[in-house]
């Protein structure tokens, strides 16, 4: 893409654009896949080369555990593959961040010896991976605890805006820029709404907790 560094087209947010394959019923069937993720994950961080075979453990064993989570006929419509690849490249981020804040390095020499480095991608990086985790979260709710028939209620606490990106982003798979385009805003706007809209939820669902002592969802 004209104009964006390689480092500025990794990360959770630009997974849409990342080739996967992998048979349900082989995960070494991904190994290509995921040696795609685990090399874009490690990228310019040295400090990640001795964890390369740990970060291909990880993502294999995500394949193992989230395969049997997958419902095709959740209201999502997502496919299997697009479903295993979400939760294998948030899982590996998440793992690279929660590393890296265990490194003692610092974090202005980084800065210094990456080439072309913009310092807006690590922050950009770190949010996206905040926002993936989260909506795993209500997602995997939804899925293992039947929450369908309670998502309009929850969605109900959401702006126009808001409940449109969620739809757009986390049922329909759509990027940030698709995303921006169809609403006729900024990429930064619709990064906004998103953390916006998964806050709310995630008040919401606290809420429901309180009141019912522990299980939001159980029927009255």
């Amino acid at each position: 893409m004209e104009g964006k560094t390689m480092s500025e087209l990794r990360g959770p947010h630009n997974r849409g654009n990342c080739p996967f394959y992998v048979n349900p019923e082989n995960p070494l069937s991904a190994k290509s896949s995921v040696d795609h993720c685990v090399n874009c994950v490690k990228s310019d961080k040295a400090q990640l080369e001795n964890l390369i075979e740990d970060l291909r453990q990880i993502a294999l064993l995500t394949i193992i555990e989230e395969t049997p989570k997958y419902d095709p006929d959740h209201p999502s419509g997502a496919s299997y593959i697009t479903f295993i690849k979400a939760r294998v490249c948030t899982r590996l981020w998440s793992e690279r961040q929660k590393v890296l804040r265990q490194i003692p390095y610092s974090h202005q020499d980084a800065l210094m010896n990456t080439e072309n480095h913009n310092p807006l991608t690590e922050v950009l990086t770190v949010q996206a991976c905040t926002i993936e985790n989260v909506a795993d979260t209500v997602i995997q709710k939804i899925e293992t605890e039947c929450l369908q028939k309670y998502l309009p209620e929850l969605i109900s606490k959401l702006s126009e805006k808001e409940r449109s990106i969620i739809e757009l982003k986390f049922f329909q798979e759509f990027n940030g820029t698709e995303i921006a385009e169809m609403l006729e805003i900024s990429e930064g706007r619709v990064s906004q709404l998103t953390k916006s809209a998964l806050e709310k939820l995630g008040k919401a669902y606290l809420g429901a907790l309180e009141k019912t002592k522990g299980n939001p969802y159980r029927d009255t």
